[in-house]
């Protein structure tokens, strides 16, 4: 359950929050992930956000701007 909780603030992050680039989202819930998940979470998590990440490109859904914003 844990793993689900964080990867939807993950999403819910990169498509509604504009001024936070994705790396960052991305860094910060693997890291939240190694504290209150389990050893595997990381690359669960990991492996499920870069897949999402590619069809939210795909699909013109991100609306990051500026510099440093998109990858």
């Amino acid at each position: 359950m844990m793993d689900v909780l964080l990867m939807k603030m993950a999403i819910t992050e990169i498509l509604h929050f504009s001024n936070i680039p994705v790396k960052v989202t991305l860094n910060e819930f693997i890291e939240i992930s190694k504290m209150y998940s389990t050893p595997k979470s990381k690359i669960f998590i990991n492996g499920i956000l870069d897949k999402l990440l590619i069809d939210f490109k795909s699909g013109n859904m991100l609306n990051k701007m500026g510099r440093g914003l998109m990858e």
